[in-house]
């Protein structure tokens, strides 16, 4: 149960309320760049809400998997250390291709090129979860205190402009023909 491996339900709660919040923020702030180019893509945020809710559902439970791989060298070797990225790597790039797949179908018919941004998305969110693995050491799962929400604040703000950032590049690059059509 993930209650057990994480720590109390109070800090469950929250990684819940983060990933469920995630969504809805990534979700709009993209649909506000997508709405003044694309009729009838009011999709987009429920597509990338649900998208990323099964992957945080999923992905806390890989995270944790590789936090207490993590633990238990306690000789905290590098390759242990790289193994464990490398972990956090491929699980960012499922996310990643699962949500660049998913927004993509609400996409096909509007842009072209959609394998660019599920490769986007996918390198995105390998980036984003390489910071996130990075920062959980920052974090205290035992109890639940102001600065484990202070920490994982700062960690997920940073995630979100990791991939903010990437695959808000693609996306201006996907949508220049039709930018160049507007001007």
């Amino acid at each position: 149960m993930a209650m057990n491996r994480l720590g109390n339900p109070e800090t469950v709660t929250v990684l819940h309320i983060v990933g469920l919040s995630q969504g809805i923020v990534l979700g709009f702030a993209q649909w506000l760049v997508l709405r003044r180019y694309i009729k009838h893509i009011g999709k987009w945020i429920a597509v990338t809400t649900i998208v990323i809710v099964i992957a945080w559902l999923l992905g806390i439970q890989a995270i944790i998997l590789l936090t207490f791989y993590l633990a238990l060298d306690h000789a905290g070797t590098v390759e242990t250390r790289i193994l464990a990225a490398r972990g956090a790597l491929l699980l960012g790039a499922w996310v990643g291709s699962a949500l660049g797949l998913a927004q993509g179908l609400v996409l096909r018919g509007h842009v072209r090129q959609i394998g660019w941004w599920i490769f986007a998305n996918a390198l995105a969110w390998a980036c984003g979860l390489l910071v996130a693995f990075v920062g959980i050491p920052l974090m205290t799962f035992d109890r639940f205190n102001f600065f484990t929400v202070l920490a994982a604040a700062v960690n997920g703000l940073t995630v979100g402009a990791v991939v903010g950032g990437i695959t808000g590049i693609a996306l201006l690059w996907l949508l220049k023909p039709r930018l160049s059509k507007r001007d």
